[in-house]
């Protein structure tokens, strides 16, 4: 019996991370939704919520989609141990989470809605967690993305609310420190 319970536990394990994944990142936004997620975020960081809504859409079409890699496979592997610590806070099984896939080029491995990659995600967690109520924010959460792309945005020169200071900061976004 005790074998077979440590099984069925396992299992159930396995449904709720698989449940959790299918939850929160299937089914895709309206513009009034994604328009009220971007607003909710803009006003505290600063920065324009369409401004915010089109960085969104164009990293995963609103959460829609976020990838279909592996991190074992796909992500560099110096992000492996922050990608383990961001899914052991959240009680995930990294095997399950999907991240970007590696293209031609580089490597995949970024997260969720606003694809951060893991040791990124990490270095804005604190803030992430102010700005949403959320103890530990999950990349995969949308709420906690928008707050995440919305505070890099916004560190990066968006709360300028210029033409160039946010192209600037959204080639930051996309390139990091290969941006021009």
């Amino acid at each position: 019996l005790g074998e077979q319970q440590e099984e069925a536990e396992q299992a159930i394990t396995q449904i709720r991370d698989r449940l959790y994944v299918i939850k929160g990142l299937t089914g895709s936004l309206s513009l009034e939704e994604a328009y009220n997620r971007a607003a909710k975020v803009a006003k505290k960081v600063g920065i324009r919520p369409a401004f915010l809504m089109a960085l969104i859409k164009k990293e995963s079409d609103w959460g829609n989609n976020i990838g279909s890699g592996n991190w074992r496979r796909d992500m560099h592997p110096r992000d492996h141990k922050a990608f383990q610590e961001i899914t052991a806070k959240l009680g995930l099984n990294p095997d399950d989470m999907p991240v970007s896939a590696k293209p031609g080029y580089g490597w995949g491995g970024a997260m969720g809605p606003a694809q951060f990659l893991p040791t990124t995600w990490l270095a804005y967690e604190a803030e992430i967690a102010l700005l949403t109520g959320h103890n530990p924010p999950s990349p995969w959460n949308l709420e906690d993305a928008f707050a995440a792309a919305g505070i890099k945005l916004s560190a990066n020169g968006a709360n300028q609310k210029t033409w160039e200071a946010e192209w600037k900061a959204a080639q930051v976004y996309f390139a990091g420190g290969n941006w021009n």
